[in-house]
Order: C-alpha cells, then structure tokens, then sequence
C-alpha cells in the first residue's frame, strides 16, 4: 500500500512550488503543459486528492476554517457551529464542517482532511474516544503546521487555544441556589456520565455535597433514556426514603427527563422539588412548565473560538489563550412565567462571586 502524500511533498519530489502544483491540479493556463502532465501523473501514483475548494493561488489563503463536531444532534453543539459560521463570515471566511459521531477514527480523518491544504486553521470538539482511547497524538501532528482551537472538552495534552463553559461554577451556582431554599436532599441526574464534561459535572456536585452538611446527595447515571426514567420515577416516589426536594439536571435529556416525571407524578414545582438543569432554550421556552436553566452562551463560545483561531491565523500567536465563558442560571418563578430572575456568576480577581436569588 501507497503511503498517502502531501501537496508539499509532491512539490519536494519534483523540486517545484507548492503553488505551481496547486496551478497544475487546478489546470491553470499558467503552468505548461509538461509540468501539468508530470504533477498529475505523481498525484494520481500516489492517490492524492486535490483541494477544490477555492485556494487563492496568490497568496495561499484559503479563507476556509475547517469544524470537526463530535454529535450534531447535541443542541449546545450545533448551536456552537451555528455562531461559529456566523462570526467566520463577518470576518470573511467560510467554514468546511465535518462530523465524527465520537468516533476517533472519524477524528482523525477528517484532521488528515482538513490539512491537507483545504483549511487555515481548525476548530474542533474532540470526539469521547479520544478520551477514552487516550490518543492525541493526531493533534498534535496536524497542529505542526495547521493552527487548532479545541472547545467545550479539554485535556492537558491538548495544548492548544480553547474555549470552554465554567462547569464547575455553574453546578456550584445551582447547588448554593437548593441550599439557600433550604433543600435537603439533592438528586444529581445525569445521561452523559461517559463524557469528560458529564464526569466533571458530577464530580463538582459529590465535592459540594461533600463539603456541606446541611444538605444530601443521590446520583443517577444512566445512558439509556428510558432506563433513566425508570429511575428517577422511582426515586422521586419512594417514601420509604427521604423526600428528594431538588433535582440538578447534568444534561439536556436529563433535565428533560426529570421535568417529565414531576409533572407526570403530579408533584408541585419549588413547592414540593425544584428543578435546575442543561436545557435546549428554543424547546424550554414552548414547554411547560418551563425549567430553570444554567445558560451556557454557546453563541460566546462560538464567536470566541473563531476569534482565537483568526488572531492565531493574523499574528502567528505563540501563547496559548484558554479562554472561560462565565455562565448564569436563569431562575424561572412559576408563579408568574414572564417573570426571571438572574443568578449572575460574576467572577471578580477569581475568588469573589456576586449571586441574587429570590
């Protein structure tokens, strides 16, 4: 079998420019035909594919931005690449999007892809198994000579610019909310518990429970949805048990899950057990009741991962800049819908933190 090549490494081999390849795959009448008949007949050798996607042959710019996403059924995600088409247009660059379905296989692909000329730089979400699997030496390769910005899952091996949701403030947020309406027992639900981001949620939720002794903690994971129902219905009506008066939802489906199952074994929100959790905000504004929600501004992360990537791409950065996004719960009064209120988590010098709840 061939080892795959590179348009650079054509170039090598015939000791010719990058470009005067690019030309000559591309037909340009600027190159003879000679040279034309030799790029193509190595290229075709060696199975490469060319780039099509409007390369300038001028100044070697593609003004494309290549987007690896992970699950385009997540809402969050595809809210993400949503704003990060929006902000790569203003700033006169189109995105080429790939989707992986958490296959590191697929990762690593659409990487390969990406760089082969096609893109200036990349913004991706790792696939889980990536993390599972423990690999990333395929970043780290491409990033050699195509700029990266990971966001949402990081990992000390990827040393790269990223942008990421404050998890940890936002659960603890929720949490110091329960125990201000004097909660006792918090149900902590969960459908992503094999996700790094479902593992960290978890694990700032056991360490606030941990660390406070007026309150309790339960834990559901469970990845089938049907069986997470199951059980949160189960609990949720087991008086042989202490009364669960708040549940923290981890994830879209599980808050949704949950908001279902209160509602369907006819218990009174904030009166008999609140609801905080991850929610699509279109579907959460036409349902109800409608859920109190951690808003994670995936718009911000969006528009601050194709800032990253084009300061990067203009200034040949050097440092690496992992960018936070404070996040706020929206506090939903059930007794007037069209009323909310805010818990801002505020971060000033890092450790002080400004909260109003009702």
């Amino acid at each position: 079998m061939k080892k795959k090549i590179t348009i650079k490494e054509i170039a090598k081999i015939l000791m010719v420019s990058v470009s005067t390849v690019s030309k000559a795959m591309n037909d340009s009448p600027e190159i003879s035909e000679k040279t034309k008949k030799k790029v193509k007949e190595l290229a075709k050798f060696y199975g490469y594919v060319p780039n099509h996607i409007a390369v300038s042959l001028k100044n070697q710019s593609t003004f494309n931005i290549g987007v690896i996403i992970p699950d385009i059924q997540n809402s969050f995600l595809a809210e993400v690449l949503k704003n990060i088409e929006v902000h790569a247009k203003k700033n006169g660059y189109r995105i080429i999007t790939f989707f992986t379905g958490e296959k590191l296989k697929e990762e690593r692909e659409s990487l390969n892809i990406l760089s082969n000329g096609m893109v200036e730089g990349i913004i991706v979400c790792p696939s889980e198994e990536t993390f599972v699997e423990r690999q990333f030496e395929h970043f780290k390769n491409i990033a050699e000579t195509t700029p990266i910005v990971t966001f949402d899952r990081l990992h000390k091996e990827l040393n790269f610019n990223s942008v990421s949701v404050d998890d940890d403030q936002s659960i603890l947020k929720a949490c110091d909310h329960f125990q201000s309406t004097y909660a006792k027992n918090i149900l902590f639900v969960s459908s992503i518990g094999w996700l790094s981001v479902g593992k960290t949620r978890r694990r700032t939720f056991t360490g606030f429970i941990e660390n406070n002794a007026s309150v309790t903690g339960e834990t559901i994971e469970e990845h089938d949805l049907d069986e997470l129902r199951k059980k949160i219905e189960a609990r949720i009506t087991d008086d042989s048990q202490p009364n669960i008066d708040a549940i923290l939802g981890a994830d879209i489906e599980s808050t949704s899950i949950a908001s279902a199952s209160i509602s369907r074994n006819k218990l009174k929100f904030i009166d008999e057990i609140s609801l905080i959790g991850y929610v699509n905000k279109k579907q959460n504004e036409l349902q109800f009741p409608r859920v109190s929600y951690i808003n994670q501004y995936p718009e911000k992360v969006g528009e601050k991962a194709v800032e990253l990537l084009i300061s990067n791409l203009k200034q040949d950065q050097k440092k690496i800049t992992q960018e936070i996004i404070k996040t706020e719960i929206v506090m939903l009064n059930l007794t007037s819908m069209d009323q909310r209120i805010v818990l801002r988590s505020v971060y000033h010098n890092k450790d002080k933190s400004v909260c109003t709840s009702w």
